[in-house]
């Protein structure tokens, strides 16, 4: 999406200062590696609106960018033309509104946001793994748990109330587990090969895996005090 998608001429807004905005209000995250990724709470109000706007006819899109914009219907015909306004740039834009509002934070001008969501449609996809832990993908989990005698995965997704609040709690949690077990967090949604291997069916979940085979799983919250007991009684 073009940094100005309105009428009349503007100043090129400032890529990096925008980009440590969204960091700042939760929008984007930024892990220890430097990739940077939608945030969880972002994801969810994209998804709605991908709901929304993502199978909207050709005419219907146009309208839809016309109306968000205040322009006229051949203008924003051509602006998505010449621009290259794409469907996950314009959901990333009406995402960020509702998104700063939902921090009581002040919305950017359609200027800024533009290019917010420009930034937003070219970063990582969002992850329920929390940043203080390795996050494993459905291909290198055997190889991970080949590597490790002992070791303890936890199974997270998007979209779920205990898997918030469990990760609230996770410096207490990885505080509390013994320092010779490697530890690990793995999207359930992304992996269904470990899911059906661990016989997990929902998230959130430990599983305590000793020799390459399971050791202990439990699913639903768990508290730090409840998570290292599991992890001591299956070790």
């Amino acid at each position: 999406m073009a940094a100005d998608p309105t009428p009349g001429p503007s100043e090129t807004p400032d890529t990096e200062a925008l980009l440590d905005r969204l960091i700042e209000v939760g929008a984007v995250r930024e892990d220890d590696d430097g990739t940077l990724r939608i945030s969880a709470a972002l994801h969810d109000i994209v998804d709605l609106y991908e709901q929304s706007y993502g199978d909207l006819p050709e005419q219907e899109f146009t309208e839809a960018v016309a109306d968000a914009f205040g322009l006229e219907y051949s203008e924003a015909v051509r602006r998505i033309d010449e621009q290259g306004v794409t469907r996950e740039e314009f959901v990333a834009y009406l995402s960020l509104r509702a998104h700063f509002e939902d921090e009581d934070e002040p919305v950017p001008g359609p200027v800024e946001r533009a290019t917010m969501a420009s930034i937003v449609a070219e970063i990582a996809p969002a992850t329920p793994v929390p940043p203080e832990m390795d996050e494993l993908e459905d291909d290198d989990a055997e190889a991970f748990l080949a590597e490790h005698d002992r070791a303890v995965v936890f199974v997270w997704r998007l979209r779920c109330d205990p898997c918030e609040s469990m990760k609230a709690e996770i410096a207490a949690t990885l505080e509390a587990l013994p320092d010779d077990a490697a530890v690990a967090g793995i999207d359930g949604e992304a992996a269904p090969t470990f899911r059906r291997r661990f016989e997990v069916d929902t998230a959130p979940a430990v599983v305590c895996v000793a020799d390459g085979e399971a050791a202990a799983v439990e699913t639903g919250y768990r508290s730090p005090e409840a998570v290292a007991a599991l992890v001591d009684d299956a070790f």
